[in-house]
């Protein structure tokens, strides 16, 4: 067997590394950097209160929420799911948060929720399913497994209303906040 040769000159189609022109890699890090960063105008935003890093220019730092600022979250979605504009504005001044957080939070627990009840409509179906296609086999105890399933299907109806419950409570929270 012929060995083969991986190296990065022979994979970009050059002859040897010295026929390669290098390209400039990004390493904020090294001293290269620095100099480099005087050639840019613009790095940091003064008039922003938030700390700016090289690394991630223009990246917002991630929120960290209190276990408190969740509660009080989950209260509100509870009630209403889609709040206007004056209500997240005094959340985030009762929470000390910025406004977007708290519009960015209940888009994400928005998306939960839905993600939530399509996984069980889809556990729901499956067991709907594992009932019709179930094979035939002698000896098993079909009595045992039937129950089983009832049980099964019982657990998932009641995990249907929940939701729906949830979304009732969403949608009718939605509703008087429009009505406002």
């Amino acid at each position: 067997m012929a060995s083969v040769e991986f190296s990065i000159e022979r994979i970009l189609g050059c002859g040897s590394q010295e026929s390669c022109t290098r390209v400039k890699l990004h390493r904020p890090w090294t001293a290269d950097f620095e100099r480099e960063k005087e050639n840019f105008a613009v790095y940091t935003d003064l008039s922003s209160s938030r700390p700016t890093s090289l690394w991630f220019t223009g990246r917002r730092p991630r929120t960290a929420f209190t276990s408190q600022q969740v509660d009080v979250l989950e209260n509100v979605f509870q009630l209403n799911c889609y709040p206007g504009i004056q209500l997240r504005e005094e959340l985030a001044h009762s929470l000390q948060l910025d406004e977007d957080r708290i519009q960015i939070w209940f888009q994400n627990r928005r998306a939960k929720l839905r993600r939530s009840l399509r996984e069980s409509q889809l556990q729901h179906v499956q067991s709907a399913l594992s009932d019709v296609i179930t094979p035939e086999v002698n000896g098993h105890d079909w009595e045992q497994e039937q129950d089983q399933q009832l049980q099964d299907r019982k657990h998932d109806m009641e995990l249907d209303q929940e939701h729906d419950r949830s979304l009732e409570t969403c949608n009718t929270g939605t509703t008087a906040a429009n009505e406002q």
